[in-house]
């Protein structure tokens, strides 16, 4: 998750709505002119017109530059690259989402970080969540903010950061090594929850399994597919994923597995990882499947790699390539990864494609987007 929440800490609120997928408001749309940060004493509002150019032009209004000057570079850029997020919804899912217990619970838990003075915020979050879902572009933080019911967002920081912490807690501690807790996370319930709503009984002519990497593209890869990437996915939640999907009767003609660079950070066996992603395949295969790719586990920059806490070594990210190439010859499917090699030098993710190390930024993105493309027949 925080590929998405180390932003620019006035905006992280709007992110924790987007993956919420909540909907359906009854208040009039007046849209947000401004957004205001409070943070103790500290207080400076933003226009929303200033946010939308920035996203567009990457040049900052005087009153946005004074904010971003608190950033540091990689966070000037997680910022940029959070502002293309655009997610495509289907709002007859996230309908049915919002009014399910866990959907309304945590809107209403998202809406602690929200002040009004009217305590109208769930109304006011259901209302721009459904407006800015039916926007051209998709739900994303402009359309979000535009489709606010009130001239002004006041968001609290130091509730976000509460929120945000609670969002991604697990039973183990912070010292704890890292683990797949999606199934067990409230944003990850959430997620597949909606997942399970939005497929029902409908055949795609793609459909993309993977992780953050892949959740990052949204649904932009064309008409007829459907991105089930999930923060956080490895074999284990994949298996999970996979069997919470077959009963919706959901049916994918092509379908591509990207995953491994989580089983190789949560230090998952070479035996486990094997099995799983063979079981994965065998069930994939049950919702009428046609063709299988498998993609490579993705390489982190050197950096990150020797940080435990951002992503896995190298080398075992390398031996899960391994196990990934005999899969794909037991079963008998290709490993696509030539529209990947653009993003490695040595097998060594470049630098100016990511933003912390391990995710790819927008540009890296592009390639990974093309590269499925290609796999897909787009």
């Amino acid at each position: 998750m925080k590929y998405f929440y180390r932003l620019l800490i006035s905006l992280s609120g709007c992110l924790i709505f987007l993956l919420l997928h909540s909907c359906l408001g009854l208040l009039p749309s007046l849209a947000a002119e401004k957004v205001t940060v409070r943070y103790g004493l500290f207080e400076q509002s933003i226009p929303v017109a200033d946010i939308r150019d920035y996203s567009q032009t990457q040049k900052a209004s005087s009153d946005l530059q004074s904010f971003l000057d608190y950033l540091s570079a990689k966070d000037k850029q997680k910022f940029q690259d959070a502002l293309q997020v655009k997610m495509s919804l289907d709002i007859a899912a996230l309908d049915k989402l919002i009014n399910t217990g866990m959907g309304k619970q945590i809107l209403s838990f998202a809406s602690q970080a929200i002040a009004r003075r009217d305590q109208a915020s769930i109304p006011a979050l259901r209302s721009a969540l459904i407006l800015g879902a039916k926007s051209p572009d998709g739900l994303g933080i402009t359309s979000f903010l535009e489709a606010y019911p009130s001239s002004q967002l006041v968001v609290d920081v130091s509730k976000i950061q509460k929120l945000v912490g609670m969002a991604n807690s697990s039973s183990s501690s912070a010292d704890a090594p890292p683990k797949d807790d999606v199934s067990s996370s409230p944003l990850g319930k959430i997620a597949l929850q909606y997942q399970t709503l939005a497929v029902q009984d409908k055949q795609f002519s793609g459909c993309l399994f993977g992780d953050s990497i892949s959740a990052g593209l949204g649904n932009t890869l064309g008409n007829g597919t459907f991105n089930f990437g999930l923060n956080g996915l490895s074999t284990i939640s994949l298996l999970e994923q996979l069997k919470t999907l077959i009963p919706t009767k959901v049916k994918c003609e092509k379908a591509i597995i990207a995953i491994g660079g989580n089983d190789a950070w949560y230090g998952i066996s070479d035996e486990l990882f094997t099995k799983n992603l063979q079981e994965a395949i065998a069930l994939v295969r049950t919702m009428g499947t046609k063709e299988i790719f498998l993609i490579p586990a993705f390489y982190s920059t050197v950096a990150a790699s020797l940080d435990p806490t951002v992503a896995a070594p190298l080398s075992k990210v390398e031996q899960i390539n391994v196990l990934i190439n005999q899969v794909a010859e037991t079963e008998k499917v290709p490993v696509a990864a030539a529209g990947l090699a653009p993003l490695y030098e040595n097998n060594v993710l470049r630098g100016n494609l990511t933003s912390d190390g391990d995710h790819l930024n927008t540009e890296g993105l592009k390639i990974y987007r093309q590269a499925l493309l290609q796999i897909l027949g787009k």
